[in-house]
């Protein structure tokens, strides 16, 4: 196997799984959807503190990590120009940056990715890929076609882990990855809250980019 091979499998079955998800859409009554949004609104918010609770970040490099992020993501405008890759809008945007967050922010995504980079082991990023399968059937299915697009941010993330952990796997500092699990967290208390409707002002997707950026600094 090739380096990004269980990043390629994951990809695929994320859009296979949001394919069969918005094809069962039609069928699930909107309450019960709105349900199921809240639901997976509290299993982000439990797995944010939980990552938020486990890691010990630096914390000034941590501050200035998403001072600076967030604002080259909302001067670039990410969340503009995705929403207009959709006419849905915020609902696109909601689904892109949950579904990603939560397919590529925990302790499986940066162990397999660095396991198969360094090791050529490709198994636990098979079962995390096999996990976001079934979970982008019920993610899409309530929160629409933008779980299929995060297949991209899917493989960028993880590919970009796996080849760097392939070209510089010695260099990898944990306390980065640490940092990186940390602010992951945050993100994911953020994306809980406006699951819920709440926080709707905050662009959820401009804090995507400290959270790439702080793999690398």
């Amino acid at each position: 196997m090739f380096p990004g091979f269980g990043t390629l499998v994951n990809v695929v079955f994320v859009l296979l799984g949001s394919f069969f998800g918005l094809k069962g859409a039609r069928f699930i009554n909107p309450k019960l959807r709105e349900g199921v949004i809240h639901g997976i609104g509290l299993f982000t918010l439990i797995l944010g503190v939980k990552l938020l609770v486990e890691n010990k970040p630096e914390t000034l490099k941590v501050f200035f990590i998403l001072l600076i992020g967030t604002a080259v993501g909302y001067l670039l405008n990410i969340e503009g120009k995705i929403e207009e890759l959709s006419d849905t809008g915020k609902d696109f945007t909601n689904a892109f940056v949950t579904s990603s967050v939560l397919f590529t922010v925990g302790p499986m995504t940066l162990l397999g990715c660095i396991l198969e980079g360094t090791k050529g082991d490709s198994s636990l990023i098979l079962s995390k890929a096999t996990m976001d399968g079934f979970s982008s059937i019920i993610l899409a299915s309530s929160l629409g076609k933008g779980v299929a697009f995060s297949a991209l941010f899917v493989l960028l993330f993880q590919g970009g882990i796996t080849l760097l952990a392939f070209f510089f796997g010695e260099f990898l500092d944990p306390q980065a990855m640490a940092n990186s699990l940390f602010i992951g967290g945050g993100v994911m208390v953020v994306i809980a809250f406006k699951l819920w409707g709440l926080l709707k002002d905050v662009k959820s997707v401009n804090l995507l980019v400290p959270l790439v950026a702080s793999l690398f600094i």
